[in-house]
């Protein structure tokens, strides 16, 4: 940083935002309008100042992160205080504020001002911090979508287990209760038809054993039958994994693919196209590609008729055509993914559920004693405490839990990895995503979803 440069950014930062004479100050407005805390808002200015000096000596203009643009917003609602004092006197020029006027070329332009942003950044000051500078993906998609809630924040949610142990206990002892009035309610074949207040009743008791044999099945199987499937919760040492692993790891083959199609747009050899659905080779095929990116490729050659250049991508994009052994078992002799028994308890599907009620509504009807009723929706909740609909162990979890505190520092293939098509930003990788979308709705619409 020039001395020139030092001594204007030690002027920014010694202008005070706060008028002595508002007894709301200007830190107070900011983070009741927008839910923070005292601290973050405070980083919030720092950074504020920051961009106010990259807006002067950068060689472009400057975009600010969602938390940033915050602030400035509220600098300019003190209208008086920006533009006769704080432009004039401290930064020499007016310094305006330029929203975005939409379309597929503005969003381009402002996603590579933010990225130049960053550069500056970097050049200046470091390494900026990620909850106030975050990915591009995260800027122009999560952050867009951001309300400002009410001032007054709501009582704090309780979570399922908090109750789950009283719930259960309570839920278990009147199941033992009714189970014995059903028991005894059952009587011998020359008892007089029951009364329509008896028949209640009797669906009474029977949903109250129903709810509490299926907590003590989950409860059971969660707190003990669960940790020995799907260990080991922990190991030394977090494996290195290669966006492919780790697409696979976060979503299984479809994410793979979806990363093999991103990476393919962003070197510039397929173009999407949204309107059509398919994918146009545009670029020179790299015989040296590696992975999931080459296999795609090939299918590429097997699936485009002689001369012509447009594949649809439900056909690139077709699971079958790839083979994800090697990658699954991989995650699995590291621990990542559940093999063996465990595995086929994972494949299971919850309709199994809804054919398991009729079944038990009638074998109650047949044998309404203790056992018959206890024990079929027991093995129920066995089945729900150790059901993963991912595929992971616990340490698999907390594995993808580490990737994901540190997305925000990757880099952007691994973020598709990890998050999918909501982290396809700029350029082409809109498209990707537009065409993603157009194709999850035309399904979703075909089956009448």
């Amino acid at each position: 940083m020039l001395e020139q440069q030092k001594q204007l950014y030690q002027q920014i930062c010694a202008y005070e935002l706060d008028d002595p004479s508002h007894e709301i100050g200007f830190l107070d407005h900011l983070i009741r309008a927008n839910g923070w805390s005292r601290p973050f808002g405070l980083r919030a200015i720092e950074e504020y100042r920051k961009f106010v000096f990259l807006a002067l000596v950068a060689d472009h203009q400057v975009t600010p992160s969602d938390q940033v643009d915050q602030v400035w917003h509220l600098h300019l609602l003190f209208s008086e205080a920006y533009w006769n004092d704080f432009c004039p006197r401290v930064l020499g020029r007016p310094l305006h504020h330029h929203p975005a006027k939409g379309g597929q070329a503005e969003r381009d332009r402002f996603h590579e001002l933010y990225r130049a942003t960053i550069r500056s950044y970097r050049q200046h000051f470091g390494e900026p911090p990620a909850d106030l500078w975050p990915p591009v993906d995260v800027r122009f998609g999560r952050d867009l979508q951001m309300q400002r809630g009410r001032i007054r924040r709501p009582l704090r949610s309780w979570r399922l287990w908090r109750w789950s142990v009283p719930m259960g206990g309570l839920l278990i002892g009147l199941g033992v209760i009714g189970s014995a009035l059903a028991s005894a309610a059952a009587g011998t074949s020359s008892d007089p038809p029951p009364e329509s207040g008896d028949f209640l009743l009797d669906v009474v008791i029977c949903l109250i054993v129903f709810a509490s044999s299926l907590m003590l099945g989950f409860l059971v199987s969660s707190w003990l039958l669960r940790p020995l499937l799907l260990q080991p919760s922990s190991l030394s040492a977090i494996p290195q994994l290669d966006d492919e692993h780790l697409a696979y790891l976060s979503a299984g083959p479809t994410r793979v693919l979806e990363l093999g199609l991103a990476s393919l747009v962003q070197q510039g050899v397929l173009r999407p196209n949204p309107s059509t659905r398919q994918l146009v080779l545009i670029g020179r095929i790299d015989e040296t590609m590696p992975g999931i990116a080459q296999q795609m490729l090939t299918v590429y050659r097997q699936l485009a008729p002689y001369g012509q250049t447009e594949v649809a991508y439900t056909d690139i994009a077709t699971r079958s055509r790839y083979d994800f052994k090697s990658r699954r078992e991989f995650l699995q002799s590291h621990e990542l993914l559940l093999k063996g028994l465990a595995e086929a308890i994972a494949q299971l599907e919850i309709p199994l559920v809804m054919i398991f009620i009729p079944i038990y509504l009638l074998s109650v009807q047949n044998n309404p004693h203790f056992l018959g009723l206890m024990l079929p929706p027991c093995f129920l909740g066995f089945w729900l405490g150790v059901k993963q609909p991912s595929g992971r162990t616990l340490w698999g979890d907390a594995v993808l839990h580490h990737y994901h505190s540190a997305s925000t520092q990757a880099h952007p293939l691994q973020r598709i990895a990890l998050l999918g098509p909501k982290a396809m930003t700029g350029g082409r990788l809109d498209d990707l995503r537009s065409l993603i979308e157009n194709v999850e709705a035309d399904s979703a619409a075909a089956c009448g979803c």
